[in-house]
């Protein structure tokens, strides 16, 4: 006798950070009386969010050189949000998030002189940010200063306003607070989606644990959420670039902050930066490297084909990734890369990288930190062969699909928010979402 098929409203599929906030912001800022958020994983924020995946950065645009003045102000708008929520959760916060200081770190005279200017930019969205010089440098990131050359010329934009995060215990913090809100949001766990089908009224969800019924979708799914759209015939004008990396850790504390260093504003990948482990500040996090790898997740070998159905399965979206990959700035940005993943030699490589930072660095600190990261779903336009910089959404009948590569955690409540609105679209004024409210929880002010 087949199974009863569950009925909502709206489905959410997804558990990471972008579709745990999406489930929230739904529970308790709009009237939807009923919705499922559906996860493959046993638990919540286990693929890209896990703390273990990613940078642990909460992004305000300030230290990030390679945003432009419109996007530092945007994401400082965004990363506001979720600062507001961190430090206004019930939870246990030590377990979500800690406080920590940052810095942009220049090297050089030409890296400085970039730096000044922007300082002379972004002091206008941000006020308290400080233009600090080596003396001040050593007295807050002594390690940044010792061994370096005299003769050496660095500055450092910095501010004591910075947050380190776990995004995947914040996602299931999210979730669970979703789901305590109102009593018929659901959430399934351990249950894998593996089709969606338009049928009257909605869509059914088909899982490896039966069926769903929803009248609205929003697929949350980070890589593999083109794969869906293009499954319904959206997004076909997109590929995925999937990039993996290594974070590097030094098993001594050689950093009491965020240290990012310059970057560039034709490259969508973080310069290398060092980072305090937000679960043990004795370990310092170094990287992360960038290569191609052909997978939507990291370690499951599973997802090769999925990543061939997503972005390889025409010509047009083959011609557009081998453009993007050959281009010339970020073919020598991956090669370098590359060569930070060769076993030994890659690590001895990538201590010379780090000492830009850390000039004492030696590679007994790192040879046995190597650790993997997630895969970022780097977006790229079919129709023009260039990488799709930030976050995107493909919106379709009663369907929205989140791509989300970094900064996509700063600005999850930012990116739930707009969800919220265009699900009330969707539902054509019988349901509303209550945005002078959410403004109002989430204000920093």
């Amino acid at each position: 006798m087949p199974s009863k098929i569950e009925k909502y409203e709206v489905a959410v599929l997804g558990g990471g950070i972008t579709g745990s906030s999406i489930f929230y912001v739904l529970s308790k800022y709009t009237d939807i009386e009923s919705a499922v958020l559906i996860e493959k994983c046993a638990e919540l924020g286990q693929i890209n969010s896990s703390e273990k995946n990613n940078s642990q950065t909460l992004h305000f645009g300030d230290i990030e050189t390679n945003y432009s003045f419109e996007k530092a102000a945007k994401t400082n708008e965004a990363s506001e949000m979720v600062s507001a929520y961190l430090k206004s959760a019930e939870r246990g916060s030590a377990k979500i998030f800690s406080k920590s200081h940052k810095m942009a770190l220049a090297v050089g005279e030409k890296e400085v002189a970039e730096l000044e200017k922007r300082y002379e930019e972004l002091k206008k969205i941000f006020p308290d940010l400080k233009k600090i010089y080596k003396k001040e440098i050593g007295k807050i990131e002594p390690n940044i200063v010792l061994g370096r050359k005299e003769n050496e010329k660095i500055a450092a934009l910095y501010s004591d306003n910075s947050i380190v995060v776990d995004f995947g215990a914040l996602a299931e913090d999210f979730a669970l607070k979703g789901e305590k809100n109102r009593e018929d949001f659901k959430i399934k766990l351990g249950t894998k989606v593996v089709s969606i089908s338009k049928v009257e009224g909605g869509y059914e969800i088909s899982t490896d644990k039966g069926t769903v019924f929803a009248e609205k979708i929003v697929v949350a799914m980070c890589s593999h959420s083109l794969m869906f759209a293009k499954k319904m015939g959206y997004g076909k004008d997109f590929s995925i670039l999937p990039v993996g990396g290594n974070y590097y850790t030094s098993q001594k504390k050689v950093l009491n902050g965020k240290v990012y260093t310059m970057q560039s504003g034709k490259l969508p990948f973080a310069a290398i930066h060092g980072d305090p482990n937000v679960h043990n500040e004795d370990e310092t996090r170094f990287g992360p490297t960038a290569n191609i790898m052909p997978f939507l997740e990291r370690n499951n070998f599973s997802t090769l084909w999925d990543f061939v159905r997503s972005s390889v399965n025409d010509t047009k979206s083959f011609i557009a990734l081998l453009q993007v990959v050959t281009d010339r700035l970020l073919f020598g940005f991956l090669l370098r890369s590359f060569v930070y993943a060769v076993p030994l030699a890659g690590t001895m490589a990538f201590v010379g990288l780090s000492r830009k930072i850390v000039p004492t660095l030696e590679y007994a600190d790192f040879k046995k930190g190597r650790t993997k990261a997630g895969i970022r779903p780097q977006l790229v336009d079919n129709r023009t062969g260039k990488l799709v910089m930030g976050e995107a959404e493909i919106i379709g009948e009663d369907m929205i699909f989140h791509i989300s590569p970094s900064p996509g955690a700063t600005v999850c409540l930012s990116n739930a928010a707009k969800t919220a609105n265009k699900l009330m679209e969707f539902f054509e004024g019988k349901r509303a979402f209550d945005e002078e409210l959410f403004k109002k929880d989430l204000s920093s002010k």
